[in-house]
């Protein structure tokens, strides 16, 4: 995604990460499905889209002084609330940087929901749901059947995005069989 002119201005506002710029909103949502657009015009980006969007030189956050916050801050700030985020962080960078559009996954259950390359949030339905876990976890076969299940009542799969401490992914995906 190739934002157009200055590098957008998003501000921490009240806990959440708002692009309260018409214009710059609506590029950001319109140019690679970014964050949920608000009443108004602005966007409020999830955490691991702030911090992607950073990473790569498209946005800067301001807090509520205008203080410019590094990546190292911003990621700090949303660690204290979800010791997670880092985690979610590296599936979230590893799978926008293949191309697909990814939307949060918490009303299934799951960290993410992707859409495959080239389908759009609104138009399409996603068909991947993608939980990330760090290497070494131990999972029951009923979390997994669990998993299994409910992803398969919305239809779609479910895909594990397995971190390793350097921070390397690997993707594994249970299906369900039928007898």
């Amino acid at each position: 995604m190739e934002i157009e002119g200055a590098i957008i201005e998003a501000k921490l506002y009240r806990g959440k990460i708002i692009v309260w710029d018409e214009a710059q909103a609506n590029q950001l949502y319109q140019r690679g499905f970014y964050g949920k657009p608000l009443s108004g015009g602005k966007l409020q980006l999830a955490p691991v889209e702030a911090l992607y969007l950073m990473e790569n030189g498209k946005i800067t956050v301001a807090n509520g002084t205008g203080k410019k916050l590094s990546f190292k801050a911003l990621a700090e700030k949303f660690t204290e609330t979800d010791p997670d985020l880092m985690l979610k962080y590296a599936a979230y960078s590893d799978l926008r940087s293949r191309g697909y559009i990814v939307k949060t996954g918490l009303k299934f259950g799951a960290h993410f929901r992707v859409y495959d390359r080239g389908e759009k949030p609104g138009e399409a339905h996603s068909k991947f749901l993608v939980h990330a876990i760090p290497e070494g976890v131990k999972m029951t076969p009923t979390e997994l059947a669990r998993a299994v299940r409910l992803a398969h009542s919305v239809r779609k799969r479910i895909i594990w995005a397995v971190v390793d401490d350097e921070g390397d992914i690997t993707y594994y995906s249970v299906t369900r069989e039928r007898p």
